[in-house]
């Protein structure tokens, strides 16, 4: 009776050691945390997202950059991963894009947002020589000349493409679209004189304007950007306009992961967020991002998911 007494105890103190996880295999994280990035190494946000990773406390992350599919080959490995909190993924402005147009059947608000790593308005940057140097030149100079100003982007459906749209609807003003691979590629060719300007995240810019081989005229925000507070947005010259077009980036699970785990990666992440480490790295790459918390960067995604439908209704493009 004895002997059985002391099995039933110690495996009653097994199972509350268990519990507490206070075994190994049941305390989280005890392995890499892989985060896959659906973009090249070297952009934007691949840059922003490591920087976070590198400024978190606590866990160990490991980048993977899974490339195609307009971003969404990455998210789909992330979506049909196991939810254990081992593997997560990168939601931006182009999944919101893509699932307002009907492109995908994943949506932002599939995931859960941890923290954001980015959150870059788009500006209008034209050439040095151009004859406009704000926005109110520029539309005045627009609608003096219709058609002959030459936007670049970066595909029909990206967001540099449905900014430069919005823009032209919202001010009724008509110039021509030329798509290239790339925001660095448009740059180049505002450089070379080839295209008038383009609307981009200012990181792939941020040579050329210090050199003086481009101007920027406003982003297109509702506040000015901490990394170039000179740059005045269009909302401070025509109050009226409803929209801002911004590139942001989500750190994010996929739905089903365990709350006390997207709890953990919130606080560790956000920390990260709003570290000084990190917001001295976005300042040196001419980026900056917008501190969140899951609740609030839930409602933002479902806020961006309704603006690119009724900006897409509008252009009579879905």
């Amino acid at each position: 009776m004895k002997k059985f007494l002391s099995i039933a105890i110690i495996l009653v103190i097994s199972a509350a050691f268990l519990f507490a996880g206070g075994a190994s295999d049941q305390s989280y994280p005890n392995r890499n945390i892989s985060v896959i990035v659906q973009f090249s190494a070297g952009g934007p946000t691949d840059l922003s997202v490591r920087g976070l990773l590198d400024s978190s406390k606590g866990a160990t992350f490991a980048v993977e950059n899974v490339t195609g599919g307009a971003g969404l080959i990455g998210l789909t490995r992330v979506a049909t991963s196991p939810t254990d909190g081992y593997t997560l993924g990168c939601i931006n402005v182009d999944l919101a894009i893509n699932y307002a147009m009907g492109r995908t059947d994943l949506s932002p608000t599939d995931f859960v947002p941890l923290a954001c790593s980015i959150f870059d308005p788009y500006t209008l940057v034209v050439r040095a020589d151009a004859p406009y140097d704000n926005i109110q030149e520029f539309v005045e100079y627009c609608k003096a000349h219709p058609g002959e100003v030459i936007i670049g982007d970066s595909g029909v459906g990206a967001a540099p493409n449905l900014c430069a749209a919005a823009i032209a609807d919202f001010f009724d003003i008509e110039y021509r679209l030329v798509s290239y691979d790339g925001s660095a590629d448009c740059v180049t060719a505002t450089v070379g004189g080839h295209i008038d300007g383009t609307f981009t995240q200012l990181s792939p810019a941020k040579g050329q304007l210090e050199a003086g081989g481009l101007k920027a005229i406003a982003c297109v925000a509702n506040n000015r950007m901490s990394s170039w507070p000179d740059i005045p947005t269009i909302k401070e010259t025509y109050p009226d306009i409803d929209f801002e077009f911004v590139g942001w980036v989500f750190v994010s699970a996929y739905k089903g992961t365990d709350p006390a785990i997207c709890e953990y990666l919130e606080k560790s992440l956000g920390e990260a967020s709003a570290s000084e480490e990190f917001q001295a790295k976005l300042e040196s790459l001419s980026m900056v991002n917008q501190v969140m918390t899951t609740e609030e960067a839930s409602q933002f995604c479902k806020d961006q998911i309704d603006l690119y439908k009724d900006i897409l209704t509008n252009l009579g493009l879905v």
